[in-house]
């Protein structure tokens, strides 16, 4: 623009009646209303009132700019915030499960933003839970984190849902306030997700005639010596998938639950897998309904099952919690899983003569 150039813009300007109140109205856009259109004009606007329009324009965009500003970006002096942040049941968890986090925030300023970023981007719903009365919610934004004006503390609740095929992913917990700028970090290890089997019963007559199970599918292997020893292709792929052989042992008394390479039974297969057991001794109940991923993991792992696990328990009883770790080499390899014990009773089936034992049970294992 030179001189006294002018700027053109060309608007549509709509006259309407209003009847109610006798008066005249212009309207920038259409109205849904029922009205009167009068004319339409064109009129042409200074270039210096175009400018205010525009600058009004930018100075609203940068204020909007500033409400949501996040702060990563920015290089922020180091914050005497304490920012505190606490997994809610445990930081690892299957793709598709949720962790979530607590996190405690005080300040001696007010703070401007809590930010979460994690190194890859959770599945649809993570963020901020502010549906949980438990915790607070400080956000003018809830997307961007942006804190609303003259708080200086808060406790807020994080959901990071696992998205599929990662091992781990690391999340920032940031706050900005009037002082600058402070941070924690978690990591979120994933675990396998788990299968779960009920109703499971598996018969043994004596330390030749039992049953067996296979932890990746479930399946209760019957009378395993008479119908899968013999070598074949069909029964090699059976003896490759089994993992737990249930036996009585009439003389002592007692039930036991061993690996097929155990030794304590001669089951004449070509191969036989070497299962870890160990009796665990959880601080709270375990159900087939309450088990999680990530629980399951953590209590075999505290369980040292691999260090310190046995290929045979004897004297298994109602009531007992099994851990147990399958075999490196086996189809289902290095696979952590609890057993519960439901039921040990005589029993009579069809497969065994006489009075046979039976152990019912139900099983959580990883996929």
């Amino acid at each position: 623009m030179v001189g006294n150039s002018r700027l053109s813009i060309r608007l549509s300007l709509n006259w309407f009646y209003d009847k109610e109140t006798e008066r005249k109205w212009i309207h920038l856009f259409p109205s849904n209303q029922q009205r009167l259109k009068v004319n339409t004009i064109e009129m042409k606007i200074d270039s210096k009132i175009a400018r205010l329009i525009g600058l009004a324009f930018l100075f609203s965009i940068n204020a909007c700019t500033e409400l949501v500003e996040e702060g990563i970006e920015v290089s922020y002096a180091d914050s005497n915030a304490v920012v505190a942040v606490e997994a809610l049941g445990g930081e690892n968890a299957a793709a598709g499960e949720t962790v979530s986090f607590a996190i405690t925030v005080s300040s001696d300023f007010d703070i401007k933003s809590c930010i979460v970023k994690a190194a890859v981007e959770g599945r649809n719903g993570s963020g901020f839970n502010v549906s949980d009365t438990a915790f607070d919610d400080p956000f003018a934004d809830h997307i961007f984190g942006t804190i609303r004006e003259g708080i200086q503390s808060f406790k807020v609740r994080y959901d990071y849902i696992i998205p599929d095929a990662i091992n781990k992913s690391r999340i920032s917990f940031t706050i900005i306030d009037e002082s600058g700028r402070a941070s924690q970090e978690k990591t979120v290890e994933v675990v396998p997700a788990i299968a779960k089997y009920e109703d499971l019963e598996l018969y043994a007559k004596d330390g030749t005639f039992h049953d067996a199970l296979a932890t990746i599918d479930g399946n209760v292997y019957s009378d395993i010596k008479t119908n899968y020893s013999k070598l074949s292709e069909a029964n090699v792929a059976v003896q490759e998938k089994i993992d737990i052989i249930f036996y009585y042992d009439k003389e002592a008394r007692r039930s036991t639950l061993a690996a097929p390479a155990s030794g304590r039974v001669d089951l004449e297969l070509n191969i036989e897998n070497n299962t870890l057991f160990r009796v665990l001794n959880p601080t709270e109940a375990v159900t087939l309904d309450n088990i999680t991923p990530s629980s399951l993991a953590k209590l075999v792992s505290d369980a040292s099952i691999l260090s310190d696990g046995s290929s045979q328990l004897t004297n298994i009883k109602v009531g007992d919690v099994i851990g147990f770790v399958t075999d490196l080499n086996a189809v289902h390899s290095l696979k952590s899983g609890i057993l519960i014990v439901k039921g040990l009773h005589p029993a009579n089936v069809a497969r065994y003569a006489g009075v046979s034992y039976v152990l019912e049970c139900e099983v959580a294992v990883q996929k």
